[in-house]
């Protein structure tokens, strides 16, 4: 109940902050900006996010223990992905709406375990949260180099990417310690913790194959943090692009701030549907802060958001498309 309300809080809020931008905002000049773009400028943006996109899916790839690196399972799992993102946006449960659908279709059509594709789903955004750690932190402190919003709202925003980089690290030195098993094994020998333990218990595969992950094959978690870096890198050339298409270009700092931002507040907000509000206010008010233009910065949030539409209505055609094959003859993990 409580979650729910929240969710609400937070969704009208953000829709609040978008009204409250464009009561002051001339909409037809917007129209002007967004036609700026052309098509080929739309073409080039568009490979900019699947690039990201795809650096996604090659993190993800890492973190599986029955599958080969090869083309084919990339592609597979892109497809995947496609579906899954498709359903975070369209779905009431936020950031995490589509995550089963992605264990169920890998299960169902590719035959692989249920149990590998929920540890490699956890362990995916684990990764994303470790490389968005440096990603956001730079960005936070290249905002204090630029002084351009309120220095309460900076500082503000300054903590809060310091404390997930803490929390993140909490979360990476506990995986190394097995800290999972170890509480297990402290609650079984408590006359009160019995039936705790036993709950715990369900989690220990899951642990297991996280631990091994990150403790035996350093070299894959080398690769998988990379990749999962630049796809958030790719966030910021997408940005950047954006702007420089609009005839507003910006320097690649500002690009990598913005998008840091941007990054942090759908971090905050991964329970609000599509981050409808916050993140298109956020955009309008920041490309405000940047350009001198309200109209530049919400023809920015548009774009983005109507990129965004695209690939979601890609990813449930390839939905449907999963809806129609025939699941029966699941295809080898070798």
């Amino acid at each position: 109940m409580w979650g729910k309300l929240l969710k609400l809080v937070m969704l009208a809020g953000g829709l609040g902050l978008f009204i409250w931008l464009l009561s002051d905002i001339d909409l037809a000049t917007v129209a002007t900006e967004v036609g700026r773009i052309g098509w080929q400028g739309a073409v080039i943006i568009a490979f900019a996010f699947a690039f990201g996109f795809v650096a996604d899916v090659i993190s993800w790839q890492m973190m599986f223990r029955t599958i080969n690196l090869s083309w084919l399972w990339t592609w597979r799992l892109l497809l995947v992905q496609l579906v899954g993102e498709a359903l975070n946006v369209v779905t009431p449960f936020g950031s995490l709406g589509g995550e089963p659908f992605k264990a169920l279709l890998l299960k169902r059509h590719y035959d692989v375990s249920l149990r590998e594709v929920t540890a490699s789903l956890l362990l995916i955004q684990t990764m994303n949260s470790l490389a968005m750690v440096p990603f956001t932190i730079v960005a936070a402190y290249l905002m204090l180099g630029r002084g351009i919003l309120d220095p309460v709202l900076e500082n503000t925003i300054f903590f809060v990417a310091v404390w997930i980089g803490i929390f993140m690290l909490l979360v990476y030195g506990a995986l190394h310690m097995r800290a999972l098993a170890s509480l297990e094994r402290r609650l079984g020998r408590s006359r009160w913790g019995e039936r705790l333990a036993r709950g715990l218990h369900a989690f220990r595969d899951v642990e297991e194959h996280l631990f091994y992950f990150v403790r035996h094959t350093p070299g894959r978690s080398a690769v998988s943090f990379i990749f999962a870096l630049a796809n958030w890198v790719f966030g910021a050339v997408e940005m950047y692009m954006i702007f420089m298409f609009l005839g507003h270009p910006i320097s690649v700092a500002d690009a990598w701030m913005l998008e840091g931002i941007i990054v942090l507040v759908r971090g905050v907000t991964f329970f609000v549907p599509g981050h409808l509000g916050v993140q298109d206010g956020a955009i309008t008010l920041i490309g405000q802060a940047l350009t001198g233009s309200p109209e530049i910065g919400l023809a920015v949030a548009l774009l983005r958001r109507g990129r965004e539409m695209v690939w979601t209505g890609i990813g449930l055609a390839i939905g449907g498309w999963f809806g129609l094959k025939d699941p029966s003859a699941p295809q080898p993990t070798t």
